[in-house]
C-alpha cells in the first residue's frame, strides 16, 4: 500500500502530533508499506527517516503524491490543503487530534468550516471526546514509543516527586499546578516539582515561583527528549498533567504511566481514556482541586501506588505496532471501498 501523510508540524517540532505521526510511519514502513510524509516544519536537522519526508511541498508535489497514493491520510483539517479533498476525495482520511475550538471552548468560524469538513470526510479519532466533536467514523488512541518508554525504577527508589511535560504555554496549565503547590503548604506538603518543557510562558512562571516562594522545590530543565527524557521520569512518582483546556488526548499522560509515574490529570477531555484508572483526575483549571487530588496522593504513596496495578494490560493497547496495524486495519477498508 503508498500511502501520503501530510502533517503540517514534524521533527525537529517538538508535540504529541509530531511523535505520533513519525511512528506511524516507521510502523507502516515496518509492515511493508509505501509512505511519504510531507509537512510545513522546513527545519531540517539532518535526521534520517525510513521513509520520504518532504519539507514545505508545492502545490505540484502534493498533486502527484495524491496520484500516487492508494490512501491519503491528513493530520487535523488544515483550509490550507482543503482542496486535496476535492483532487482526491475518495483517498482522503482525516487523523483528528483536536476538536477544532479554542482552549476556552468557543468555536470561531474558522473551527466551525474544519468540523463541516470533518463530518464530510471519514475520519480516525485519537479519544472518544475528539470523536465525539468532529463526528469521526473510527477512534484509534494514540500510540507511545513503548521501546523508549518503560519502567527503569522502582518506585522506593524514585528521588523527586512531581514531574510535568509539555508546552509552556497557557493552556497546558503550569500555572494551575504551581498554585496547587502553594496550597499544599496548608496540607503540610512540600513536594519537588521538575518542569520539562518550554514555550511562550517560561518567563511567566518563573516569575510566579518566585512570587510563591517555591524557587528551592521547583527546577525548569527545559527541552528534553528520547532517553533522557524517559530516564528523567523514571525519578519521578507523580506525572501532572494539568491542562486548562480539553486535551484531545495526551501521550506525554501514557509515556510517564510507563515509565512507573502515577498519573494526575484533567477529567475533562481526552486525557482519561489515556490513563483508564490507572491514576487520579481534577477540575480543569481548578488549582484547589488539584492540590486536594496531590494531597491524597502525597498523603498515602503506597496506596496511591496500588491504582498502578495491571496498568501494563492497560499499555499494550498504545503500543506503537498495535496503534499502526489499527491504522492500516481502516487503510485498507478505505482502499476496499474505494476499488469497489
Amino acid at each position: 500500500m503508498k500511502i501520503f501523510l501530510l502533517s503540517t508540524v514534524f521533527s525537529p517540532s517538538v508535540g504529541g502530533i509530531e511523535s505520533l505521526n513519525e511512528l506511524l510511519c516507521r510502523e507502516f514502513v515496518s509492515a511493508g508499506h509505501s509512505v511519504t510524509l510531507a509537512t510545513n516544519e522546513l527545519r531540517d536537522e539532518g535526521r534520517i527517516f525510513p521513509f520520504d519526508v518532504i519539507r514545505g511541498p508545492s502545490f505540484l508535489e502534493i498533486l502527484h503524491l495524491l496520484r500516487w497514493c492508494d490512501v491519503h491520510m491528513q493530520a487535523n483539517v488544515s483550509l490550507r490543503y482543503s482542496w486535496s479533498w476535492l483532487a482526491a476525495p475518495r483517498k482522503i482520511i482525516y487523523q483528528h487530534n483536536s476538536a477544532y475550538e479554542r482552549e476556552d471552548g468557543v468555536r470561531r468560524r474558522i473551527d466551525f468550516i474544519k468540523t463541516f469538513l470533518a463530518r464530510m470526510t471519514p475520519g480516525i479519532a485519537n479519544s472518544r471526546y475528539t470523536a465525539s466533536a468532529t463526528g469521526a467514523k473510527y477512534v484509534v488512541f494514540n500510540a507511545y514509543d513503548d521501546a523508549l518508554f518503560r519502567n527503569m525504577r522502582s518506585w522506593q527508589s524514585r528521588d523527586r516527586d512531581i514531574v510535568f511535560v509539555g508546552r509552556l504555554v497557557s493552556q497546558k496549565g503550569c500555572d494551575t499546578l504551581l498554585h496547587a503547590l502553594d496550597r499544599l503548604r496548608r496540607h503540610g506538603l512540600t513536594p519537588s516539582l521538575t518542569i520539562i518543557g518550554d514555550g511562550e510562558d517560561r518567563e511567566k512562571l518563573g516569575a510566579l515561583v518566585n512570587d510563591l516562594s517555591l524557587q528551592k522545590r521547583v527546577q525548569f530543565l527545559g527541552i528534553k527528549r528520547g532517553d533522557e527524557l524517559a530516564r528523567l521520569l523514571n525519578r519521578h512518582r507523580i506525572i501532572a498533567v494539568p491542562s486548562n483546556c480539553e486535551e484531545p488526548f495526551g501521550i506525554v499522560a501514557l509515556e510517564g504511566l510507563a515509565c512507573g509515574c502515577l498519573p494526575v490529570v484533567s477529567v475533562r477531555g481526552g486525557l482519561v481514556d489515556a490513563i483508564g484508572i490507572h491514576g487520579y483526575t481534577f477540575t480543569n483549571g481548578d488549582s484547589a482541586s488539584l492540590a486536594d487530588r496531590l494531597a491524597e496522593v502525597l498523603g498515602d504513596l503506597d496506596a496511591a501506588h496500588t491504582r498502578l496495578q495491571g496498568s501494563e494490560v492497560h499499555l499494550s493497547r498504545y503500543k506503537a505496532r498495535d496503534v499502526a496495524k489499527r491504522y492500516l486495519d481502516i487503510f485498507k477498508s478505505h482502499c476496499s471501498g474505494v476499488q469497489k
